[in-house]
């Protein structure tokens, strides 16, 4: 291992032009910036709710889209305590991604046309009571919260035209998308939330599009109630020869809890060639809980994976009541859909399947989930308002202090573009944390890689090994305002049959780094053994929200449990080793 500081990390990269089987291709220079071959870091927000998604209208969002692209390059937001917010800095990229299952009845019962419709009345006099948790569990979840999920009341009205109120709210949408876009300053990408929660399991995905060509419908649950429903419908309607691409990012998956969204054992090659394709990326922390991992056995959870956890789910207690299920088997099943296990899990179909297919090869992100309209605000001495606490005492907000300020999702791109930001997310070349900027880059490179300026990664995270020999892995990461703390790698091996997961301290600053360069190299490295690889890099200590509240209110004494240090992360996605897989042989 070489420890030396960065020089030029910005400016260093690999260069490797990656070009897609979907038919992306590398983007032709368009910003005065630009420098061929040179990539730098964006940031930005995947995963947004305003004002037009039922649970956020409910909770007290405001905020239009058009509005959150504003926050989001630097605006301020009045939001509905009488509060101005703004972002600490501005973003570069964005999508809005609004709950497509609620776009007829936000469009038909609130803005723009008020209906004098009894549903629409019932769900305005307790929005106007703040009553938001009888429109959450009454008129959100059961739309979206059972197998066979039903259309909001006013769609049973046949005096009113869902399917257009559907088809309008989503081309707000769109424009707002496409008026904030600004080449080369910023990018507004084109989305919306996919959003199944059977018995209030989250199984939610956000989709992401490339361009403004974008199918002339938002596909939901409601018609759409699997995820191979929502990729074929992809599949017919956002195709290469209509400029039309797209990811489906699922999210929150700390609340999955097991079941169908991930169930790739039971999967066809042809599903998997389709998970592969449009769900390259996982969230793997939002302000409702880290998704990392969860260890084997509950009562080994140590600093490794106890980090944001977020386990109790008030939609899936509604809905489900009481898990009747050893503590054993439910923590099991929870801990099957965490994002380590998913690595994991990949690993071992690959290895089963004929394909080469590895339908779980999925690179890490991190988003806000912001319910009011405010994408990027992550700043800990800034979050006292989250998802349904608008109008809570500061008293109240100190009692359940389990959500956090959410992340931030960074690229490795040329250029701050629609199709630069979006190739760099389908290639992978992405990572998450918990809302610092730290700079962060994972790659594969020669042993003199930190003591060469100028070097360049032979692959970089989200990528492949393409060969046999030990390689050298380089991490790169440059502090924010925090200084770093410790540097660690993550690896999952598939060997007899077993995925055996190992976390390596490489580095550990007792006093912080404000930058690094290791060089470091698997002992242990069978190039015959299916594995990935990812980095954690975390900074010292530093308040968590729930102290900077608790002392502004001078009841740090009366709420000791929330006067906590955190070690805020960053994780990048993963490296993987995928050797061919053995044909069985056949007599």
């Amino acid at each position: 291992m070489y420890l030396n500081p960065i020089t030029g990390l910005l400016m260093r990269v690999a260069v490797g032009a990656v070009l897609f089987s979907l038919g992306l291709t590398a983007s032709a220079a368009s910003c005065p910036d630009t420098v061929e071959g040179e990539k730098r870091v964006l940031w930005g927000d995947l995963h947004v709710h305003t004002a037009h998604s039922l649970d956020a209208w409910a909770f007290g969002a405001l905020a239009t889209p058009r509005e959150a692209y504003a926050f989001a390059k630097g605006q301020p937001l009045l939001i509905a305590n009488g509060e101005q917010k703004v972002i600490d800095r501005p973003l570069d990229f964005a999508a809005v991604t609004d709950h497509a299952e609620t776009f007829d009845q936000m469009y038909l019962c609130t803005d723009p046309v008020y209906a004098e419709d009894s549903y629409c009345i019932g769900i305005r006099d307790s929005h106007r009571k703040r009553d938001s948790r009888s429109i959450f569990f009454d008129a959100l979840l059961p739309v979206v919260g059972s197998e066979e999920p039903q259309l909001p009341g006013v769609c049973e009205n046949d005096d009113f035209d869902c399917d257009a109120a559907r088809f309008s709210q989503w081309r707000r949408h769109q424009f707002a998308a496409n008026l904030a876009d600004e080449p080369c300053e910023f990018t507004a990408l084109i989305g919306y939330e996919w959003t199944a929660s059977p018995g209030g399991r989250h199984w939610h995905r956000n989709v992401i599009f490339r361009s403004e060509h974008v199918p002339d419908e938002a596909y939901d649950f409601i018609r759409f109630p699997r995820p191979q429903d929502l990729w074929k419908k992809l599949d017919q309607n956002c195709v290469d020869e209509n400029g039309c691409h797209v990811l489906t990012i699922p999210h929150n998956i700390n609340w999955a809890d097991g079941g169908r969204t991930f169930a790739v054992e039971n999967e066809s090659e042809d599903e998997w060639q389709a998970r592969a394709r449009y769900e390259r990326l996982a969230e793997i922390h939002q302000e409702k809980g880290n998704s990392e991992c969860l260890p084997e056995h509950q009562e080994d959870l140590d600093e490794d994976c106890n980090f944001e956890l977020v386990q109790n789910n008030a939609a899936r207690n509604h809905l489900s009541g009481p898990d009747t299920s050893t503590p054993e088997e439910a923590w099991s099943r929870a801990r099957s859909t965490y994002y380590r296990s998913l690595l994991a899990r990949g690993l071992t179909v690959y290895q089963s399947g004929k394909s080469g297919i590895n339908p779980l090869a999925l690179g890490a992100i991190g988003s806000t989930d912001t319910h009011f309209g405010t994408p990027g605000r992550v700043a800990e001495e800034d979050y006292t308002r989250g998802i349904s606490t608008m109008f809570l005492r500061d008293e109240d907000m100190l009692q359940n202090t389990t959500f956090n300020a959410g992340g931030l999702v960074a690229v490795w791109a040329e250029e701050n573009t629609r199709a630069n930001v979006f190739d760099a997310l389908y290639r992978r070349e992405a990572y998450a944390t918990s809302g610092p900027r730290i700079t962060l880059r994972f790659g594969v490179a020669d042993a003199a890689y930190c003591d060469a300026p100028g070097g360049k990664l032979t692959t970089v995270m989200g990528g492949e090994l393409d060969t046999t020999g030990k390689p050298w892995f380089i991490v790169e990461a440059l502090k924010d305002q925090a200084r770093l703390g410790t540097v660690e790698i993550i690896k999952g091996e598939l060997r007899n049959g077993e995925v055996r997961e190992s976390v390596t301290e490489i580095a550990n600053f007792d006093e912080g780094a404000n930058n690094v360069c290791l060089t470091w190299q698997d002992e242990h490295y069978d190039a015959d053994a299916p594995a990935y690889w990812y980095v954690r890099v975390s900074e010292v200590p530093t308040p968590r929200w729930s102290k900077h509240l608790c002392e502004r209110a001078g009841l740090c004494e009366q709420y000791p449990e929330a006067d906590t240090m955190i070690s805020e992360r960053a994780w990048s996605s993963p490296i993987w080793r995928l050797p061919r897989p053995k044909t069985p042989k056949t007599l």
